[in-house]
């Protein structure tokens, strides 16, 4: 029974053409009532018996409208979805970030990506990623893929690499994307470039384990302290001098290890000066350790800053030279011995000559023996410098001391300051003692305003040279003499030979000799003095 509203008799025929319409759209309620339908406007009632044919019809129409309902439905929540989507992919693609199936193929390759790896969008999508970037993973991926689908995220360090070949080293965040029944769809995976930072930790583990084989086959003794004077450093051979394991000596003080607390506050008194200084030192420090004899170490010692260069603390590194120094005193009792005795044997020599000479020439015996004091003059000098070599200052001044009886205004001595190989310096003070001599006796010191100037220069050229100059004045004139005396030929051949270069002296001068002495400067000068000076440029020496 069907119960059709009517708005008057008049819209009876209207009634059926809206039949099937209005069938349709009651099929619903058909069913519920047993094919049976009222439906009231108000006015009246109309009730009609339908054919099974017609029920079915309606149904089928029926549906067909829910079925277009329905896709209405979901056509606004997919257009809803892919605003969305569209929103977080415009977000999502200037990260390093991608999508992909669980399969690894690659869905969405964003700016971001093609930034670290070097693909573009083209060359990424469709493509398994893990395959394309040569990906290496901590765990075995089937573990990876376990972990994603029960927890539905994975966090982890990998190793790709670039499309240029270099290794990239990610961390890389992956979060599980679930359908509507729960099921795994897809995988967005989140890139952090952590190159630097690895590259970083590499240098640096190099670094420590460079430091470490240092420290542990280093024979001399590595140690660091803070500013409390604490051990915060110290290497195998540092150990093995105190005698104890490092969780027994960290944060402690040589007060606490050093037998003598004497020698304790002296190695703290050192390492305080440095850290209030901030300055590097070298010097010898005495230590004994469990009743034996003291062991001498030399240490160099600097400052340790933090990264804005305050002092924190001190580094040291000291090395045993226990038995060089008993060496070094032994040859050096050695040498003193020697040079006692040589000294002994100039006395020897002069008493000898002078006995030998007292009935004859007394100019003579005088001249002899004012050569062997020009010679023990420079040997003393070289005794004192302990035969390593002598400054030229030194030699000079002891050459012309025995003639200075006049006052210093008699000579004009200037040139640079350098220091003579020992050989140079003996050949150099017999020939200037030899143009003393004969100035005394012949010269500008024969008279009372006479005066001589003595100089040296650096004269440069492929072969730098060493030039020596004695200048007379004030004295009376000088004739060639008929015949080369001792000391003349002295000076322009032992003196010449000795030095490796040559000598003369200039006769027939209005107020004097005047003197030359030029040698190659390797051949005289100890050779650490040679480089700095001519780098320093001081070829000409100003007048002391």
């Amino acid at each position: 029974m069907v119960a059709v509203p009517f708005a008057s008799p008049s819209t009876t025929s209207r009634v059926a053409r809206m039949r099937a319409t209005l069938v349709t759209w009651l099929a619903a309620g058909l069913l519920a009532l047993g094919g049976l339908l009222a439906v009231s406007n108000g006015f009246f009632l109309a009730t009609y018996t339908l054919s099974a044919a017609t029920i079915l019809l309606a149904l089928a129409a029926a549906a067909f409208a829910a079925s277009i309902w329905a896709k209405r439905r979901i056509r606004r929540d997919i257009d809803a979805k892919l605003g969305r989507l569209e929103r977080f992919m415009q977000t999502f693609g200037q990260t390093q970030g991608t999508l992909r199936g669980l399969d690894g193929r690659i869905v969405l390759w964003g700016i971001g990506a093609e930034r670290l790896y070097g693909y573009c969008e083209e060359e990424a999508l469709g493509k398994n990623g893990f395959d394309l970037l040569h990906t290496r993973f901590p765990i075995p991926f089937e573990e990876i893929n376990a972990i994603l689908a029960r927890d539905g995220e994975w966090q982890g360090e990998l190793t790709r690499r670039h499309k240029d070949g270099r290794e990239i080293y990610i961390i890389g965040k992956w979060s599980l994307i679930r359908g509507e029944a729960g099921e795994p769809e897809i995988a967005i995976e989140v890139s952090s470039d952590i190159t630097s930072i690895k590259l970083a930790q590499r240098q640096l583990h190099q670094t420590n384990a460079l430091l470490r084989a240092i420290l542990e086959t280093a024979p001399g003794l590595i140690y660091a302290k803070d500013l409390q004077g604490r051990i915060i450093l110290a290497n195998v051979s540092t150990l093995d001098l105190i005698g104890k394991p490092w969780p027994e000596v960290e944060g402690r003080t040589d007060l606490e290890f050093l037998d003598s607390k004497g020698q304790a506050e002296a190695v703290m008194v050192n390492d305080r000066r440095i850290m209030d200084q901030a300055r590097t030192e070298e010097f010898e420090e005495v230590i004994s350790r469990e009743g034996r004899h003291p062991r001498v170490w030399s240490s160099t010692k600097a400052p340790l800053r933090d990264a804005d260069g305050k002092v924190i603390g001190l580094v040291g590194v000291s090395v045993e030279i226990t038995e060089r120094k008993r060496i070094e005193e032994r040859l050096q009792l050695m040498v003193n011995e020697l040079n006692h005795r040589v000294k002994n044997t100039l006395a020897t020599v002069q008493a000898i000559a002078s006995q030998t000479l007292r009935g004859g020439d007394p100019i003579v015996r005088q001249n002899l023996e004012r050569r062997l004091m020009a010679l023990a003059a420079a040997h003393d000098v070289l005794t004192r410098e302990k035969w390593e070599g002598a400054d030229i200052d030194d030699v000079v001044t002891g050459a012309l001391a025995p003639f200075g009886e006049g006052g210093d205004h008699r000579f004009a001595v200037s040139g640079p300051s350098l220091r003579l190989l020992p050989r140079a310096a003996l050949a150099l003070a017999m020939g200037l003692h030899e143009l003393t001599t004969n100035a005394l006796k012949y010269g500008a010191l024969s008279t009372l305003n006479g005066q001589v100037a003595i100089n040296w220069q650096i004269v440069e050229g492929a072969k730098p040279l060493l030039r020596l100059t004695w200048i007379e004045s004030g004295g009376p004139p000088v004739a060639v003499p008929s015949r080369r005396g001792f000391g003349v030929r002295l000076i322009e051949r032992s003196l010449a030979q000795d030095l490796g270069g040559k000598a003369s002296v200039i006769f027939d001068q209005p107020a004097g000799i005047v003197g030359m002495i030029e040698a190659p400067l390797c051949d005289v000068v100890v050779s650490a003095e040679v480089t700095p000076f001519l780098q320093a440029g001081a070829l000409q020496a100003g007048a002391r």
